[in-house]
C-alpha cells in the first residue's frame, strides 16, 4: 500500500505526496523532539521536514538497499542535527561587562598600528620613486651601502673605484633624494 503511494508520488501525484506528508507527520515530531526540541519553533521545523520528506521522495535511489522509510528518516536526523550548527553572530561593537567596554576593544592585534602601516607605505613610495630618479650608479651604491650594508672601502673596492669617490657619489645620491629632483 506505502510502496504504490510512493510510486504515484514520485511520478508527480499531488495527492499521494500530500497523504505520504500526512502519514510521516508523527515520524517528523518524533525526529524534532529527539534531535532538535524547541518548543517556540516547532510550525517552522514541522515545515522544514515537510519540505525534507518532498526532497526525499525525488532523491530517493532504491539501488542502494535502503527502504524509503530509513532514507526519510535518517535524512530528517540530518536535517535537525544541523539545526545545532545555524550560527548567532554578534556584532564586534556590542558592549560587555561594565556596559562601556565594547568587544572590539578586547581584540589585541599581532600587527602594527593601521596609521603606522598607511605611513610606511607611503614613505616606500616616496623612497621608490626617489630611487628611480637616481642615477644606475648612484642607486647602485646607495644599494649596496643600505641594502647589503657594505661598507664604503668595500664598495669602492667591489666597483674599482676610490674610498672618496663613494663617498662623494653616496652623498650626491642622497641630497638629490631629499631634494625629490
Amino acid at each position: 500500500m506505502f510502496n504504490e503511494l510512493f510510486e504515484k508520488a514520485r511520478v508527480g501525484d499531488m495527492e499521494a505526496k500530500e497523504k505520504i506528508i500526512k502519514r510521516l507527520q508523527p515520524l517528523i515530531l518524533s525526529s524534532i523532539r529527539k534531535y532538535f526540541n524547541k518548543g517556540n519553533e516547532y510550525e517552522d521545523l514541522i515545515q522544514d521536514g515537510n519540505i525534507k520528506i518532498l526532497e526525499c521522495i525525488n532523491d530517493y535511489d532504491s539501488t542502494k538497499g535502503v527502504y524509503f522509510l530509513g532514507y526519510v528518516k535518517t535524512m530528517l536526523r540530518y536535517l535537525y542535527l544541523d539545526k545545532h550548527k545555524i550560527k548567532i553572530h554578534t556584532s564586534l561593537n556590542e558592549t560587555i561587562a561594565d556596559g562601556e567596554t565594547e568587544i572590539l576593544d578586547l581584540l589585541v592585534s599581532e600587527e602594527q598600528d593601521i596609521l603606522e602601516s598607511i605611513i610606511v607605505k607611503e614613505d616606500n613610495k616616496k623612497l621608490v620613486k626617489a630611487l628611480y630618479k637616481l642615477t644606475d650608479r648612484q642607486r647602485e651604491i646607495i644599494s649596496l651601502y643600505y641594502i647589503k650594508n657594505m661598507g664604503i672601502q668595500d664598495i669602492a673596492d667591489k666597483l674599482g673605484i676610490s674610498y672618496r669617490t663613494v663617498v662623494n657619489i653616496k652623498g650626491n645620491a642622497l641630497e638629490k633624494m631629499r631634494k625629490g629632483q
